[in-house]
């Protein structure tokens, strides 16, 4: 069942150093470790750690093991990451990781292992050319362990970069275990104890190991799928020690080796991870000094508990972070405040200048309405008078109209008698 753990609460640091021996001889540290995110933190997380075989044979595998590393976080971020869904089958799972991984793993540590030599491959996938050792490698070879030697590397090139592989990948509802060859996966559990999550390989004997340069090497990979269990956190692993055989080699016993869990565990309770980190070199160099002289590299992905010094660190870290976000939430709104206030201001001085413009149309009106109310009053009265001088001139016309007619009736009325009279006195005059 899938627990809800949050994501920040994981770190994974890790530490390679050269062996005491190869400090002595000149000899490179064969070892590599890598792990994804690069920042440790947060998950998924992937570990890879890797122990290049320290043969005179195995000449280049200071690379091989730098190659297994990568490859391994490259194939294991493809094959779990990139399909991931919130109901998974966990037996169909284990069942493609353990069928699938291990020959896509030894496939591409092959391909960058081709690449360093030179070497390409035509469309019936054979290697064309020849690898690009040096004539300084092979009589090197030759001259410490024989012509056989440096025959065995020709019939299997990659012998020259032979290397172990161990990897792993915490998500937030599975862990996965991948080992191929010697070195160390430890679980420590919180309450301290200390547990192999994958069994030891019968057939690694004394210094003999399985390697990724073998002939089908994807055979003797162990792959174990771990599901979260039902419950609370503490039944999920608090610390993962991922290491190469040259620190549990500088021990006498497992029982020895195991106390190094607890004791690692320990540290991270009074001091900060980076702390931890920063001491694991010394730590490492001490313990191949004292006991086998051989390149040490340790590798630790920790689950943050209650009582850790990094946990106190996060929740202050956090609070820290709430009081940003409070403050950059409180500087904008301060920020839009002021824009605010900007604009009030702006449209006060707008209000202003026309309250002003207002302040004048109105000094205007008072001004000027008076004139005009005298001046309407003036002109009210001269339409009126104007009106009624019109009035009086038309009835003096129709006066005069009418005494026009008074007369013109009189004239026709005389005009009867006066012809009378006129003949009259014509008569009188015709009669003397």
């Amino acid at each position: 069942m899938k627990e809800n753990i949050p994501q920040l609460k994981w770190r994974c640091i890790g530490e390679s150093v050269k062996g005491a021996s190869h400090v002595r001889s000149g000899l490179p540290n064969q070892d590599a470790i890598r792990w994804f995110p690069e920042s440790g933190i947060g998950l998924p997380l992937i570990l890879a750690v890797s122990d290049g075989h320290g043969s005179a044979k195995s000449f280049r595998s200071d690379r091989g093991s730098c190659f297994a590393v990568e490859t391994a976080i490259k194939v294991i971020q493809e094959f779990f990451l990139s399909s991931q869904s919130s109901d998974i089958n966990f037996s169909a799972l284990k069942d493609a990781a353990q069928r699938l991984l291990p020959p896509r793993l030894v496939n591409e540590w092959r391909k960058a292992v081709n690449k360093d030599l030179g070497l390409s491959e035509n469309d019936e996938e054979k290697l064309t050319n020849k690898p690009n050792f040096t004539d300084e490698e092979k009589q090197i070879l030759v001259d410490k362990d024989g012509e056989a030697a440096w025959q065995a590397v020709e019939n299997n090139y990659f012998l020259a970069y032979g290397a172990t592989v161990l990897a792993v990948l915490v998500t937030d509802s599975f862990i996965v275990y991948i080992q191929l060859g010697d070195g160390d996966i430890l679980e420590v559990d919180s309450k301290g104890n200390t547990t192999r999550p994958l069994e030891r390989d019968p057939n690694l004997i004394a210094n003999e190991t399985t390697s990724l340069c073998m002939n089908k090497a994807w055979n003797e990979f162990q792959v174990h799928i771990k599901p979260y269990p039902q419950g609370t956190p503490k039944e999920i692993p608090a610390l993962i020690l991922v290491s190469t055989d040259g620190y549990s080699n500088s021990f006498s016993t497992d029982e020895g080796f195991f106390k190094i869990g607890q004791d690692y565990r320990q540290m991270f309770k009074s001091n900060l991870t980076e702390e931890v980190r920063q001491k694991l070199e010394g730590f490492l160099q001490e313990t191949s000094e004292k006991g086998s002289g051989d390149d040490i590299t340790l590798g630790m992905i920790k689950r943050l508990e209650t009582d850790d010094r990094d946990y106190l660190t996060d929740r202050v870290e956090d609070l820290d972070r709430q009081v940003t976000v409070v403050k950059e939430s409180s500087m904008r709104q301060q920020k839009d405040i002021s824009g605010i206030e900007s604009t009030v201001k702006r449209l006060d001085n707008h209000q202003k200048k026309i309250d002003n413009k207002v302040v004048l149309v109105i000094l205007g009106l008072i001004v000027t309405l008076p004139l005009s109310v005298i001046s309407t009053a003036l002109s009210v009265s001269l339409f009126f008078r104007l009106d009624g001088i019109n009035a009086e001139l038309k009835r003096q016309q129709q006066t005069e109209n009418e005494m026009k007619l008074e007369i013109n009736r009189i004239k026709i009325k005389q005009q009867p008698a006066k012809n009378t009279s006129e003949q009259s006195s014509f008569n009188r005059i015709s009669t003397r």
